[in-house]
């Protein structure tokens, strides 16, 4: 890959969800263009495999399993993270969950577990991550959207209401953290061949 125009070097890069999918994709395209990298998952198994995997490709990268979606976790690992490896200077809320069916059937522990793990997650890292970048006066933050920020279809009510919380979330960061030098951007993939997206 050139990376002439995107050189990352010297920059280190947290991607929530990225022990596989599209997050594991998005961090190794970082890492290529000289990033270090830290990965996050739930399962620590499957987050050292993504670990090994970027590890051999020559990529500089390290592992960090913690759950997203859990506060007092982010306000844990964070600190420690930064203590470790350094400060982050590129933020991927990527993490995401999906949980399909009819909409008047969706159980109320469902529709939190949704909007916690894709939404509230990204407001809960993001203000954790960005005071180092207020202080610094530069970051990057990218939250992954969706085609269902824009658009509904049935079976997932839960994951379109957090997407589109996420779009707005984007919006109201990138207008408020401007003024500090940070870019806040979305990006909302269509479908891809993913595990999530497998059904």
């Amino acid at each position: 890959m050139n990376t002439r125009l995107f050189d990352l070097s010297g920059r280190i890069a947290l991607v929530t969800g990225s022990s596989q999918g599209l997050g594991f994709t998005i961090a190794r395209g970082l890492g290529e263009a000289g990033a270090t990298l830290i990965l996050n998952g739930r399962n620590e198994e499957r987050l050292q495999r993504a670990v090994a995997s970027l590890s051999a490709a020559g990529l500089k990268v390290t592992g960090c399993a913690f759950n997203v979606s859990d506060a007092s976790q982010v306000r844990e690992q964070i600190p420690a993270l930064e203590k470790k490896v350094g400060p982050i200077h590129i933020l991927v809320n990527n993490a995401g969950i999906q949980r399909r069916g009819p909409l008047e059937m969706v159980d109320e522990a469902v529709w939190r577990e949704v909007l916690n793990t894709n939404l509230t997650a990204v407001f809960l890292l993001s203000q954790q991550v960005v005071q180092g970048m207020i202080s610094r006066k530069a970051g990057k933050i990218i939250n992954i959207c969706s085609l269902m920020s824009e658009m509904a279809r049935p079976t997932v009510g839960p994951y379109t209401a957090a997407k589109g919380g996420v779009k707005m979330l984007t919006k109201s960061m990138a207008v408020e953290w401007g003024k500090y030098n940070i870019q806040v951007n979305g990006l909302g993939p269509g479908y891809f061949a993913t595990e999530m997206n497998s059904p």
